[in-house]
C-alpha cells in the first residue's frame, strides 16, 4: 500500500489494499462510552508529532477519561533494565505541547518490572483518569520511554472516555 500526503491540505490518499493495523489509533463505541485503541512497538512509540498527526485518533476536548490501560503484547526489555513508559495526551494542534505527559499511565504504573511481562494488563492512574478535561483542544496519545534504550516490546493502549457536550 502506498500513501500520498498533500502538504497543507491535511488530505491523505491511500492506493491499493489498505489494512487496519491500529498504528494511528482506532475508535469503537459502547453506548455512551467511546473506546480508542493504539497499537505500537518499542521502535515506533506514538509520539504525537509524526507526519501522520492528521491520522492520529483525537480524544476530544471536554471528554471524561473513564480509564486507560496498557496491554503488553510482547515483553519490553532495555539495555539499562530500568526503562519505564509514560502515557499521556498532547495538544492536537501541534502534538508536542503536553496536556499531561503521564496523565493516563504513569511511570510507576508502567515500570520496567510491569512492562517486562507479556500478557500483562496495566491500569493507569494518571491525573487525567476519572477527570473531565479542562482543555479547549483535543489530545493525541504519546507514549514516552524514560530512556532511549528499548530493545524489544509491543503493546496496546486502550482508553475509554465519555464525550461531554
Amino acid at each position: 500500500m502506498s500513501m500520498e500526503n498533500s502538504a497543507g491540505l491535511g488530505v491523505l490518499n491511500s492506493y491499493g489494499p489498505r489494512t487496519t493495523n491500529g498504528k494511528y489509533g482506532a475508535a469503537g463505541i459502547d453506548e455512551l462510552i467511546q473506546i480508542a485503541v493504539w497499537d505500537f512497538t518499542y521502535s515506533d512509540l506514538p509520539d504525537g508529532a509524526s507526519d501522520a498527526l492528521s491520522l492520529d485518533h483525537v480524544i476530544p476536548a471536554n471528554s471524561t477519561i473513564v480509564d486507560a490501560r496498557l496491554l503488553i503484547d510482547t515483553a519490553f526489555t532495555s539495555t539499562s533494565t530500568t526503562t519505564d513508559l509514560e502515557v499521556g495526551l498532547y495538544s492536537v494542534a501541534d502534538g508536542t505541547t503536553a496536556i499531561d505527559a503521564d496523565g493516563l499511565i504513569t511511570a510507576v504504573n508502567a515500570s520496567q518490572t510491569t512492562i517486562a511481562v507479556a500478557g500483562a494488563l496495566i491500569t493507569g492512574t494518571g491525573a487525567l483518569v476519572g477527570q473531565v478535561s479542562s482543555t479547549t483542544v483535543g489530545g493525541v496519545l504519546v507514549v514516552a520511554s524514560s530512556a532511549a534504550d528499548l530493545l524489544t516490546g509491543a503493546g496496546r493502549v486502550i482508553v475509554r472516555y465519555i464525550l461531554n457536550s
